[in-house]
């Protein structure tokens, strides 16, 4: 008999959705129905019965159909109660505000983009890619009912045969994240959506894979000096599992990219041998791509763009400032940094710390969307002395909380012995990761921002790498790496 979960642990429940698909209910008409009869929700309900259940049946049944269609639009929050009128009145959402100006100003194409970023980010949708992947990696067949059983199985509740998980998939199909037949997901169309802006998706469609996974490197990096490409090259292998090499990084990737305005290239001649190009973001880049998407992290985060926008070597600097506000900020910032140089989607703070702590630790937690979804707990400590094993094991045993798979501990000092013992035996002997990245690891990071998924390969072990990141293997000896892009 499985163990009785606590009683104080909230129910969660797989987002509703009933006679709510393209087919019946066409989304676009159902927005316009929502503007118009704002803020009557009766009205609402009528007007939805009388548009697409006239003759479903009896009028009890038609006026059912009708209150499923409503309560999906607020499953998915498109509406939203008013809730000092009470269960009468609604407001029509931003989010629906925004689909109906997509819509008419660039088509229903970008409108079912747009709503598909809104799925995978604030519902349930990456949770249900991740279960498809999951059931086609074990080498079994997806199916509907199946995804309903592992989606209890996860704790998300969902009625049998009910039909929210084909009205999700629908939805997502419209944006082609997936397909409604065979469930195949598409996770280059994943990665777009989630990590570059709505509204700059499609000035990335013309790039080819590699060029378009080389660039989100270089945003990642931040690389607004020349950088020799090889090493983004290896950022690129190693996070998105995109092989670079010498015969077409430069007239494949860096060529397109720079006759496309994203980069500037320099051919290097210094020494001896060919020399990889040194590459860096034009304005253009850091204007139209870079910019978004750090708004829309400092939106989450509750940082500034202005924050996010500083160099990381400066934010480990303040990690040694005076004012214990500005520690606070900045290891806020070192965390962000760590999420970006990683290619991880940032989900929320546990604790914004240097509020109650004076900047001592900061407790953040992200995700990874690639291939298999996990879920990221990161701990930052600011301290001079070393991390002892009672902070590794209560991240541990915070996890029954956090629900996290991978778990990342930084200290800008060091950590005991039995700490680094005891992270070893839980990444050894259980189903979590326990990453310890100290201040001689922060140092080579400042020195090569590359150097981070090396040193996460070496930390988390191999088995670690393929499993949940993907990463290719590291060759150790720099030269012999560098060559493979020289």
């Amino acid at each position: 008999m499985s163990p009785r979960k606590p009683a104080s642990r909230k129910s969660r429940r797989f987002t509703y959705g009933d006679q709510f698909e393209q087919g019946k209910t066409p989304l676009l008409e159902l927005l316009y129905i929502c503007r118009d009869c704002e803020p009557n929700l009766a009205v609402l309900q009528k007007q939805i019965r009388k548009r697409y259940f006239p003759r479903h049946g009896n009028a009890d049944n038609s006026n059912k159909m009708a209150m499923n269609c409503r309560l999906s639009l607020k499953a998915y929050r498109l509406i939203e109660m008013d809730e000092d009128r009470g269960a009468t009145e609604y407001r029509i959402a931003s989010l629906a505000r925004d689909l109906i100006n997509l819509a008419e100003s660039e088509g229903e194409a970008a409108m079912f983009k747009r709503f598909a970023t809104h799925i995978l980010t604030r519902l349930y949708g990456l949770t249900l890619l991740r279960l498809i992947e999951n059931i086609r990696a074990r080498g079994e067949q997806v199916s509907l009912e199946y995804m309903g059983e592992e989606m209890n199985d996860l704790g998300i509740r969902i009625p049998p045969n009910s039909t929210y998980i084909s009205t999700m998939i629908g939805w997502l199909s419209k944006a082609r994240v997936v397909e409604a037949r065979g469930y195949s997901v598409n996770w280059d169309i994943v990665y777009d959506l989630l990590n570059v802006d709505a509204d700059q998706i499609d000035q990335m469609y013309g790039l080819t894979t590699e060029q378009k996974f080389f660039l989100l490197s270089m945003l990642c990096l931040g690389v607004e000096e020349f950088t020799p490409s090889n090493k983004i090259a290896g950022h690129t292998r190693s996070v998105y599992s995109i092989r670079l090499t010498t015969k077409n990084l430069v007239k494949e990737v860096l060529e397109p990219l720079e006759e496309s305005g994203f980069i500037e290239t320099r051919k290097t001649t210094a020494g001896r041998g060919a020399k990889p190009h040194d590459v860096r973001l034009t304005d253009k880049s850091r204007n139209e791509l870079l910019l978004p998407m750090l708004e829309g992290l400092a939106e989450l985060s509750e940082l500034t763009s202005a924050d996010l926008n500083r160099k990381f070597e400066d934010v480990v600097s303040d990690l040694e400032h005076k004012d214990k506000h500005v520690r606070g900020i900045a290891l806020e910032l070192f965390a962000v940094w760590i999420i970006r140089l990683l290619g991880l989607r940032f989900s929320k703070w546990r604790l914004r710390s240097y509020q109650a702590t004076g900047g001592a630790e900061v407790d953040v937690m992200a995700a990874s969307d690639k291939i298999v979804y996990s879920r990221w707990q990161m701990q930052c400590k600011n301290i001079k002395g070393k991390v002892d094993v009672d902070t590794v094991a209560k991240e541990v045993g915070i996890t029954f909380l956090t629900q996290a798979d991978v778990i990342v501990l930084v200290t800008t000092g060091s950590f005991t012995s039995d700490a680094v013992n005891y992270a070893n035996q839980v990444t050894d002997n259980s189903r979590y990761y326990v990453i310890l990245l100290d201040g001689n690891d922060i140092s080579k990071i400042v020195d090569d921002r590359t150097r981070i998924v090396e040193i996460l390969n070496i930390k988390a072990r191999r088995v670690f790498a393929k499993k949940e990141l993907g990463l290719a293997d590291f060759v150790e000896d720099e030269s012999e790496t560098e060559d493979d892009f020289a």
